[in-house]
């Protein structure tokens, strides 16, 4: 039903070319008539640059940045994770089973037969095999690969969803696995540790949604690359700001690679979902927060997830399911930084619109206003940068160096601290010789990703392109036949 309300609201092919490229030449036009204007008229670039040098000079200003990157970038310091989950040897001197009988397992998978039995393999020490259930999913009456012949080999469920989508995976699992309690949402590419603790009890009162502290897939081996541990690094690091965050209010949203619900919760959250198939685990978050529900975390346990081997260029495997292993350029500029501009005003609307966290939203709307200060920040960069080295070149790079050389200190505590407890401290000439390295490419990465993501948002959303935010409308246009045809296949 879903899709034929889409075939029945897309516009023509016509219609859709004839949208797009207005928007490219709307885009053109605004840059040059509004932001240069030269030599019609002065520009808004120029004004900027006359306000930041007669008005917007003030002696501490810089100081106003500086406590403020402090405050968000040191305050997560001041919390540990929690120590070390028992291992398996400990239930079985005590005979006690840890697997998690009360709690379901649910895998949305695409395409993911060349890498489902090691991840069942580890899920199976866990969980029993009739409390898995995987969902593969596909544009398909029919499944697109031997997933089903799998999963009996492996004794647990297997469910096809004819629509290609991992929120309506997770919609279709939500009501299979309906006499469960509790549900851990997990994608196909993770291994859970043998230590891994479902940590159901935690779910009471406010807290609908747990969220694990991820790692890298294989940084402990030899075949994991600069690229891969740089990720591992800022994967922990994220997991202990949110951390922070869960202890003062909710976290945002949880990682989208595992998290344990409230399955009848979980329900009500995809329900107000808006079925986004990008950031789709932001606006989990997000519905979830609106809805009442908190977000804590747990940190027992650092579960692994893969990663790209490489930051700018790879090629990506068509054999795999899902992206396929892309950069980390394709997977932030093309998917996790999609609606980064557009969030913005879902995150007002949440500070000034929802308050049912009761005494948990302050701390909760600290977190989420960093979201917008850091949009903020890359959508002004490409304009406050290059006229603040016009202006005031050496005080500028030295105010860029030491805002790099605090990050730096961040990481280093991090690991040297932090990471020391958990026996997971990486060589500190990973550090400073490729993860600072990473991090300036990454907020490049950011800046560009911002914009890119506020123009295509505008084209898919006018131009009504609803098969997928990044195929060409010429290519939708020749692959979409008629709605009688798209009747029929449905």
């Amino acid at each position: 039903m879903a899709r034929l309300v889409d075939i029945k609201h897309q516009r023509g092919f016509w219609s859709r070319v004839l949208i797009e490229y207005g928007i490219y030449t709307f885009f053109v036009a605004f840059t040059y008539l509004f932001l240069i204007g030269v030599p019609l008229w002065k520009g808004a670039v120029f004004w900027l640059y006359r306000l930041m040098r007669h008005k917007f000079v003030f002696e501490g200003g810089w100081a106003i940045v500086i406590a403020v990157l402090v405050f968000y970038t040191y305050i997560p310091l001041l919390i540990t994770f929690e120590n070390d989950a028992p291992g398996p040897e400990y239930y079985e001197q005590r005979n006690i089973s840890p697997r998690a009988v009360n709690t379901a397992l649910l895998i949305p998978t695409y395409r993911s037969a060349p890498i489902l039995g090691r991840t069942l393999e580890a899920a199976l020490k866990v969980f029993p095999a009739h409390n898995i259930y995987i969902v593969a999913n596909g544009n398909s009456s029919t499944p697109l690969d031997n997933t089903e012949e799998i999963c009996n080999a492996y004794g647990v469920n297997h469910i096809w969803s004819p629509v290609g989508s991992k929120i309506v995976a997770l919609f279709v699992g939500c009501y299979a696995v309906n006499r469960f309690r509790s549900v851990l949402i997990m994608d196909d590419d993770c291994i859970l540790p043998p230590n891994f603790i479902v940590v159901a009890s935690r779910l009471l009162g406010k807290t609908r949604c747990i969220g694990y502290t991820i790692k890298a897939a294989g940084t402990n081996t030899k075949e994991a690359t600069w690229c891969q541990k740089a990720q591992d690094l800022e994967y922990k690091l994220a997991g202990l700001q949110r951390c922070f965050s869960a202890k003062v209010g909710s976290a945002t949203f949880p990682h989208g690679a595992i998290s344990l619900w409230d399955r009848a919760f979980l329900q009500k959250t995809l329900e107000h979902h808006p079925g986004f198939s990008i950031s789709e685990d932001w606006f989990l978050g997000d519905s979830c927060r609106r809805l009442g529900g908190c977000i804590k975390m747990c940190s027992a346990v650092f579960v692994e997830t893969s990663t790209p081997a490489s930051l700018l260029y790879g090629e990506m495997n068509t054999e795999r399911g899902g992206f396929g292993e892309m950069t980390v350029f394709r997977q932030r500029f093309t998917r996790w930084n999609f609606f980064t501009t557009t969030g913005v005003w879902h995150n007002i609307a949440y500070i000034f619109g929802s308050w049912k966290l009761g005494g948990w939203e302050l701390g909760t709307k600290i977190f989420v206003s960093q979201e917008i200060y850091e949009t903020i920040l890359y959508l002004l960069t490409p304009f406050i940068l290059p006229v603040g080295l016009i202006i005031q070149p050496w005080f500028c790079v030295g105010m860029s160096c030491g805002i790099l050389g605090l990050y730096l200190l961040q990481v280093i505590i991090f690991n040297e601290i932090h990471l020391r407890r958990k026996n997971e401290r990486v060589r500190l000439w990973t550090v400073i010789g490729f993860y600072m390295p990473y991090k300036i490419i990454i907020s490049f990465i950011n800046v560009g990703s911002c914009y890119w993501a506020l123009f295509k948002y505008g084209d898919t959303h006018w131009s009504g392109s609803s098969e997928g935010y990044w195929q060409p409308i010429s290519e939708l246009g020749k692959r979409r036949g008629s709605v009688a045809e798209d009747e029929e296949k449905v």
